[in-house]
């Protein structure tokens, strides 16, 4: 493939304290994770940035934690937390905020890509966090309205989704069957199961959460105990561990356990590869024969049925399995009939759909044909979406009424 045909997919992980960076391309599919320190492997990030005093420049994660210390600048860290709750701060007398400044923090981030070599055109972003909320997300397209990217090829995920993605992507048998990732941070820890129905296709995905609770004081035989218990009468083909619970080398008969028949994996960058690997996906650098319905994904199709160059046809608004609080649908129509429009209401691998026809109340009256309306949907929620429809009228002769018509769909 020649070079100006490659793209370039980008994974961050973004946390409370630190973010960590996966790159691919078109012509190196496989994530690489890269240190803002050249030649280091310490790819945690600090969410920090720093006001150089001398020349008013910007550095972030460790250099901006250096220059504080030396008394350089002050540093302003913990930039998610913060923006979250729309902290301020004064740096040289002027007043900054912070999601601002978390803005400056992911500019720098989008620069590491230069050290993959040749400057490569972005093909896709994709964030991932813990969880996912409307606060958040809020906070988010302030930041993507800041970047030198579109926010077309921004797209956000969390941390399972994240998981789904990279468990999957796994070569030499690792995803022949079950999967399973412990996270321990020191606290209590958590076990996420991945299983999948090979019988459908696409594959449907499935991951359960399971709080395993804390660890007694004998952490290597409390965790061996767990584990049989997760994995009793399962087939599993890989596992990972994730967390800084799991340092100290502490696990010994856990560990013998734990690569029985199976193979172990200890990293910090699972989220941000996972990321990197459904910026590909999504932009379908390779076929993907998966479909995973987390608590972020649209659990229903919403379409119209309309007319185009005189033949029938589905126009789809929201599909599901698109993460709701980035999907969107929108169209505009020419209304042939009585004053209603249906909707096709349609769950994935589902051959049934229901019908739900909107009434458009005190429409102007008009011919058929003379009457233009757009439709817009936007999800309320995984199972919920708000259509709104407005009379745009047709033209000179039937000018728009500016009536505006609001519905909520649902799903059990």
């Amino acid at each position: 493939m020649a070079q100006n045909e490659q793209k370039l997919y980008i994974g961050i992980d973004l946390s409370d304290s630190y973010a960590m960076v996966s790159f691919a391309t078109t012509a190196q599919p496989e994530p690489e994770t890269v240190s803002a320190v050249a030649g280091s492997e310490i790819f945690q990030i600090p969410l920090a940035v720093c006001m150089a005093s001398a020349s008013g420049q910007w550095v972030y994660g460790d250099e901006a934690i250096r220059f504080e210390k030396a008394e350089m600048g002050k540093c302003e860290n913990r930039l998610l937390t913060r923006a979250l709750q729309r902290d301020y701060t004064l740096i040289q007398d002027q007043a900054y905020e912070i999601r601002a400044l978390l803005a400056v923090f992911i500019k720098k981030l989008l620069l590491l890509a230069g050290k993959l070599g040749p400057k490569l055109e972005i093909g896709k972003i994709v964030f991932t966090f813990a969880k996912l909320n409307e606060k958040l997300m809020e906070l988010m397209e302030y930041v993507f309205e800041q970047l030198p990217v579109p926010r077309k090829k921004i797209t956000v995920t969390d941390y399972m989704k994240s998981f789904y993605y990279y468990a999957l992507n796994q070569k030499d048998g690792l995803a022949t069957h079950d999967i399973a990732l412990f996270q321990y941070y020191g606290k209590s820890m958590v076990c996420w199961y991945l299983s999948r129905g090979k019988q459908s296709k696409p594959q449907l995905v499935q991951i359960l959460e399971t709080d395993c609770g804390y660890l007694t004081e004998d952490k290597d035989t409390s965790f061996s105990e767990i584990v049989q218990k997760v994995f009793e009468k399962k087939i599993i083909s890989s596992v990972y561990l994730a967390g800084d619970g799991f340092e100290g080398g502490w696990m010994k008969h856990s560990l013998r356990y734990l690569c029985q028949g199976r193979r172990a994996f200890l990293g910090k960058n699972l989220f941000s590869k996972g990321a990197c690997y459904a910026a590909e996906v999504l932009e379908q650098v390779f076929p993907w024969n998966y479909t995973y319905m987390g608590e972020n994904e649209m659990k229903f199709n919403i379409s119209l049925k309309v007319r185009k160059n005189n033949e029938m046809a589905f126009y789809t608004l929201i599909s599901a399995g698109e993460n709701w609080y980035e999907a969107r649908g929108g169209c505009e129509v020419i209304l042939d009939g009585p004053g209603e429009i249906d909707f096709w209401i349609q769950r994935p691998n589902s051959r049934e759909a229901r019908i739900e026809s909107l009434e458009l109340t005190n429409l102007p009256q008009r011919p058929p044909k003379a009457t233009r309306l757009k439709i817009a949907a936007k999800p309320s929620s995984d199972r919920s979406v708000k259509i709104t429809i407005r009379d745009l009228g047709l033209g000179e002769f039937f000018k728009a009424s500016d009536m505006v018509w609001e519905y909520h769909m649902k799903v059990d």
